[in-house]
């Protein structure tokens, strides 16, 4: 494989790239990983009935013992990563409940998108003997820098950075 991208040396062989953006990558990698699951927690979520996505907190005497349950609080609907997640409608013929419906209905569904951005950072963490064997990065820097910046502005709504 002969390409004229920049590989990087370090102690432990050839890398794709710099560290400065291994860091980025890894933190990119992180923010994902937190889209994913919270794309998971919508499904959980949405796979409920809407009489049951509520809370429901014991009531407590005063020994600390459990004597029943407060009024129940509705659940609100968990947010989901615009960056790397979005929501579509997909046309679907059996319903939760496994009833057939002939002519379909349109249903809610969260997607992933496919970054590459954890492609990017297992191959930015595997070092190589020679440069030939390394693996390029799938996107480019100003890609990865773009999605740095709307990452880490996107945690700090969440509150995880």
């Amino acid at each position: 494989m002969t390409t004229n991208l920049p590989v990087y040396q370090s102690r432990w062989g050839f890398h794709p790239c710099d560290y400065q953006t291994y860091r980025k990558l890894k933190f990119l990698n992180l923010a994902f990983l937190k889209a994913v699951r919270q794309a998971h927690a919508w499904v959980r979520w949405k796979r409920k009935d809407p009489h049951n996505r509520v809370i429901r907190r014991r009531k407590r005497n005063g020994n600390g013992q459990a004597i029943g349950y407060e009024k129940p609080i509705p659940m609100p609907e968990p947010r989901i990563c615009e960056l790397f997640s979005q929501k579509v409608l997909e046309k679907c013929y059996v319903d939760k409940k496994g009833t057939y419906y002939k002519e379909g209905f349109m249903a809610e569904k969260v997607v992933m998108l496919d970054s590459g951005i954890a492609q990017d950072y297992a191959a930015s963490r595997m070092p190589q003997a020679n440069e030939e064997e390394v693996v390029p990065l799938r996107n480019s820097l100003e890609t990865i820098n773009h999605l740095f910046e709307l990452a880490r502005s996107w945690a700090e709504q969440q509150d995880v950075a």
